[in-house]
């Protein structure tokens, strides 16, 4: 989950004044907790419940991909997010994924995704849909985003087209409420849509490559 830039970030920290609860210590990480610990309690801290009616900022972009829905949806599901998301100037790349659980790629699978600049976040994969989408919360942030955000959900859609995929990716920011929401608005808006701009190219970039390498 990339970090809220600043100027954002002194603002958030003065509402961590008001509202202390949203800017908790992430589990996992107080003070004398051992890296065994940490990661005893990464896997068993409940993911949040999405509510369906929340309010929720989002952003979403598309493209096309000339590879087939399933092949696509496979190929997304599994490949390194140090592949895809390299990040923008304003916000941190991931440098890499640890898996928590047995494995990787179905629903309830779990991961804890360290960025570049050593913050991290959990992930865990609430639906997959073969050929048709995938969804996955992310929350227990540990840099700003804490401030202003309780979770995120993220969604990959996958539509046939003659050439193979149309592909969108959404996602969707459940906030703390004032005094934080719009500061998160406009972190979405901006930040982040640059952010998932850069990624879903790389998307497309990568998954060419590989699945053109793969049908030749």
């Amino acid at each position: 989950m990339p970090r809220i830039a600043t100027p954002a970030v002194t603002l958030l920290s003065l509402a961590c004044g008001v509202f202390l609860s949203a800017c908790a210590t992430p589990v996992g990480y107080a003070s004398g907790t051992s890296v065994t610990e940490r990661d005893t309690l990464h896997r068993s801290t409940p993911a949040p419940t999405v509510e369906p009616e929340a309010p929720f900022i989002a952003h979403t972009v598309e493209t096309d991909i000339a590879a087939p829905p399933e092949v696509l949806l496979h190929w997304l599901v599994n490949v390194p997010l140090e592949r895809i998301l390299l990040g923008t100037e304003k916000l941190a790349g991931i440098e890499r994924t640890d898996v928590l659980s047995a494995s990787w790629g179905s629903p309830g699978a779990r991961r804890r995704v360290v960025l570049r600049d050593g913050n991290t976040s959990l992930e865990e994969l609430l639906v997959v849909e073969e050929g048709r989408r995938f969804q996955y919360v992310v929350w227990n942030f540990t840099n700003e985003a804490r401030r202003a955000v309780q979770y995120a959900v993220g969604e990959f859609r996958f539509a046939p087209t003659a050439t193979g995929t149309h592909l969108t990716w959404t996602y969707r920011f459940r906030g703390n409420g004032w005094p934080t929401q719009g500061i998160l608005k406009d972190f979405v808006e901006e930040d982040f849509a640059a952010y998932m701009k850069v990624g879903i190219g790389h998307i497309q970039k990568e998954s060419t490559l590989d699945l053109t390498a793969r049908r030749d």
